[in-house]
């Protein structure tokens, strides 16, 4: 996935949060799981500061009214596969595949997270 494809998903997705949000019932934060391509934060870091940064000017905040999930297969197709399921296992509220290659395996994980 391109930035620009990136950044238009974020553009789009971070400003209906609070809608969904609002119907969560109260004492459980929302959770987003987020399945990325690469095999650490680091390696993704201007994508992921671009979506930490995106939830955070939206008014949401890691741990007071919002939890994240990571996964960072390493490019590595039975990780991809295993931690798309993992993520699906945990019940996240939204599921976020970050890259082409994630993308298919966040699909086939799930049918019932959007």
């Amino acid at each position: 996935m391109r930035r620009r494809d990136f950044l238009v998903v974020l553009g789009i997705a971070v400003p209906a949060w609070p809608m969904a949000g609002q119907a969560q019932k109260l004492g459980r934060l929302p959770t987003v799981g987020v399945l990325w391509h690469a095999g650490s934060a680091e390696e993704e870091a201007t994508n992921f500061t671009s979506l930490m940064e995106g939830f955070s000017s939206s008014g949401y905040v890691e741990g007071r009214n919002i939890n994240f999930e990571h996964r960072f297969p390493n490019e590595v197709p039975e990780r991809f596969r295993a931690m798309a399921a993992e993520l699906v296992s945990l019940n996240v509220d939204v599921l976020i595949a970050i890259g082409n290659n994630a993308a298919p395996y966040a699909k086939s994980a799930t049918t019932t997270i959007q």
